[in-house]
C-alpha cells in the first residue's frame, strides 16, 4: 500500500488535542445517518459478526486489529486506486486470516450489503468486484465490500473504519440493555496512527 493513501484521511483531531470528546463524536456523526441506513440490511439480517465471546475489547484488540482493520485499509486504498486485483487480494488475504465460522459470517453479511447496493449506477471497481464475486473468483467479505462501497459513496477511510466498528458493536451488543457506545473515533484514530507509524519505520 502506498503511504500517500493514508495521509489525507484525518477525520477527527489527533489524540491530545484540547476538544471535548463527546462533542467531537457528535460532530462526526452528524450527516452520516444515511450510512446507517445503507448498512441497515446487514444490521437487521445478521445475528453475529466478528464480535463474539471475547467482548468488545477482545474484538478490537484481536480480530479487528489483526485482520479486519488492515483489510478495510487495503480494500479502501484499492478502491481509491481503481485497482480490482488489489481489492481481490485484500479479500483473499482476509479469507486466510479468518477462521471458518468468522469467514462464513463475513461472507454472508457481505452478500447482504452487495445485494442492497446492486441498483447503484456507475459503480466502477465496486461493480467489477461484484462480478468477480458472482463468478466465484473471490469470497466477498463484508469488510472488503464495505470499504469499496464506502469509497464509491465518497467516504474517507476513517469514516469507513468507524462505521464498520459501529456496525460490529451494534450487532454484537444488541441484547445488552446496559450497553454504552464506545469511542469509535478514538479506535479509528489509533489504528490509522499506528499504521502510519509502522509504514514510517519500514
Amino acid at each position: 500500500m502506498k503511504p500517500q493513501n493514508l495521509i489525507p484521511l484525518t477525520l477527527l483531531p489527533p489524540p491530545g488535542e484540547n476538544r471535548d470528546e463527546q462533542a467531537v463524536i457528535e460532530e462526526w456523526a452528524r450527516g452520516l445517518e444515511w450510512v446507517r441506513w445503507l448498512l441497515g440490511s446487514v444490521r437487521a439480517r445478521t445475528e453475529h459478526l466478528g464480535m463474539n465471546g471475547g467482548g468488545w475489547g477482545g474484538f478490537t484488540e484481536g480480530l479487528f486489529r489483526d485482520a479486519l482493520g488492515p483489510a478495510l485499509e487495503q480494500a479502501w486504498a484499492a478502491a481509491h486506486d481503481g485497482d480490482l486485483q488489489a481489492l481481490m487480494l485484500a479479500d483473499d488475504e482476509l479469507t486466510e486470516k479468518l477462521d471458518h465460522d468468522d469467514a462464513q459470517r463475513s461472507i454472508r453479511a457481505g452478500a447482504i450489503l452487495l445485494k442492497s447496493t446492486r441498483q447503484a449506477r456507475y459503480q466502477g471497481v465496486l461493480g467489477h468486484f461484484r462480478d468477480q464475486i458472482a463468478a466465484g473468483r473471490c469470497s466477498g467479505h463484508l469488510a472488503t465490500i464495505w470499504a469499496a462501497t464506502g469509497h464509491f459513496f465518497h467516504l474517507s477511510l476513517a469514516n469507513v473504519i468507524a462505521e464498520y466498528l459501529r456496525l460490529e458493536w451494534e450487532i454484537g451488543t444488541r441484547d445488552d440493555l446496559k450497553r454504552r457506545e464506545p469511542n469509535f473515533s478514538q479506535i479509528t484514530s489509533e489504528l490509522l496512527l499506528a499504521r502510519n507509524a509502522e509504514m514510517k519505520c519500514v
